[in-house]
């Protein structure tokens, strides 16, 4: 018994010093790890965090420094969406008659201005609807210079019998009225007033002849016939305001009526036409006025013709389709759920990112915000106004839509690029001098693209890597392995 644990005893001693020899032998590196990588044996304890480039390297990496800072972030939620045209700026342009295209002066493409001739239609029935307005317009220019006319007519009148009331030299008289219409006011008054005149003259100079030497028959008759030539001018007078008075009041109202017969014809122009009489005043001009200049009613392109020179239309066909494209319309859904945790009116920016535009954020203002749910996608839709002077957009591109969710943070931010993330642990490349980086961990929040919140591991005006920091990394790990 006492021989065979001595044998054991022996086995367990020479196996012990087998395992210690094997332990002798190993190579160094296999003694400890590093956050890197396997460490050698005469590595220092302390994990690499260091990373320092060649001229040459730092060159080729185009490597992009820049200091943390505190931004204020606003939190969004990202929602499906798509380009469309500006429904404003969109319009299918219509025929206003029943006629013949004479004319179609743009081609599918053009990009044309407010106001261009697009069209020409032909039409005999536009023909007399013009004629009417031009007819219209005559009289109506007829009944001004009618009106004005007794208007002038009756205030020279009243300047006149004004001056009447007080004895006047009839030479005088027509000198001051020489340039001023009376019409036939003046031969009225001024042949009564001199009939009175003159019969008031040889009145008086029957008074200063000696008594006795003119019958008093004589006088008698002389002083009747001057009370008569007194009535005759007196009721001229009265006659002469009367008939201005009533003339003008007449003028006027002719005046007044033309003016709503031309009314009248007009609206049945717009009526008909659905434009403004206006808008044919250059047409006329060139003496047709049968044909119908129909113009862009802004800035766009043509999209679409419908029809070709020599082609009848009726009233309302379309002739050709007009879009401006420099404003368009982004339309996204928002789905009930999340309805309740975004704050969106209209006016209210929003940005927009497509894959069409890699790496750029676009900006737009909400149009209007819909008010009723859709009963087969339980959305309620919005729509974003959007310029696209460049043109890049199309109708129907998908796009992102960044929709505010939230009020805006303020806090200290880094760009996603910034980040580097190895066997469990975030950290940034720290710049500490020229080339040289050090690797620091730091904590992070929320990410509020294309920024990411740190909550620890930095302070504003560290200046760290934001581009290029994969290839600190890589050279970060050859250094750890080495």
């Amino acid at each position: 018994m006492k021989k065979r644990w001595f044998t054991i005893i022996a086995v367990l001693g020479v196996a012990g010093a087998s395992v210690a020899v094997y332990q002798a032998w190993q190579p160094a590196q296999h003694v400890g790890q590093s956050e890197f990588g396997v460490a050698r044996a005469d590595s220092p304890s302390k994990p690499k965090s260091h990373v320092s480039l060649t001229e040459a390297k730092w060159v080729a990496a185009r490597i992009v420094i820049a200091p943390v800072e505190r931004r204020k972030l606003q939190p969004t939620r990202t929602v499906p969406g798509r380009i469309d045209y500006n429904g404003t700026r969109h319009v299918a342009v219509k025929s206003p008659v029943d006629g013949l295209v004479r004319k179609m002066a743009v081609l599918v493409g053009a990009s044309v201005e407010e106001g261009q001739v697009l069209a020409v239609i032909e039409s005999p029935e536009l023909g007399e609807r013009r004629a009417d307005v031009l007819q219209q317009q005559g009289d109506l220019e007829l009944a001004r210079r009618e009106r004005d006319w007794w208007q002038e007519i009756h205030s020279n009148l009243d300047e006149l019998l004004a001056k009447l009331k007080r004895p006047q030299e009839i030479a005088a008289l027509e000198r001051d009225f020489a340039d001023k219409p009376l019409g036939d006011f003046r031969r009225d008054i001024f042949s009564a007033y001199s009939k009175f005149r003159t019969a008031e003259t040889i009145n008086a100079n029957l008074k200063s002849l000696s008594e006795g030497s003119v019958s008093t028959r004589t006088v008698l008759e002389q002083r009747a016939a001057r009370d008569a030539a007194s009535a005759d001018f007196q009721a001229a007078c009265e006659q002469a305001a009367f008939d201005s008075k009533q003339k003008l009041g007449k003028a006027i109202a002719a005046f007044d009526d033309e003016t709503r017969r031309l009314g009248v014809a007009k609206e049945r122009l717009i009526w008909w036409t659905g434009q403004s009489p206006d808008a044919s005043a250059d047409s006329v001009k060139d003496g047709s006025l049968s044909t119908w200049p129909v113009k862009a009613p802004f800035a766009a392109t043509v999209e679409e013709t419908m029809v070709a020179t020599s082609e009848r239309v009726r009233q309302g066909d379309d002739i050709l389709l007009l879009a401006d494209t420099t404003r368009m319309w982004v339309q996204a859904d928002i789905r009930e759920k999340d309805w309740s945790a975004l704050s969106l009116s209209a006016g209210q920016a929003v940005q927009v990112q497509t894959p069409a535009l890699p790496g750029k954020t676009l900006d737009a203002t909400i149009a209007f915000v819909g008010r009723a749910v859709n009963a087969e996608t339980r959305a309620t839709p919005i729509v974003a106004d959007i310029w696209n002077e460049d043109l890049l957009l199309k109708p129907g591109l998908f796009v992102r839509v960044l929709l505010p969710a939230g009020p805006p943070v303020e806090a200290l931010a880094v760009p996603d690029s910034a980040l580097v993330r190895h066997e469990g642990r975030t950290f940034v490349f720290v710049e500490v001098g020229p080339r040289d980086f050090e690797a620091r961990n730091v904590d992070v929040g929320s990410n509020i693209d294309p920024w990411v919140i740190v909550t620890s591991g930095l302070t504003a005006g560290d200046r760290i890597a934001t581009s290029g920091a994969f290839v600190l990394k890589s050279e970060l790990l050859l250094e750890s392995e080495e």
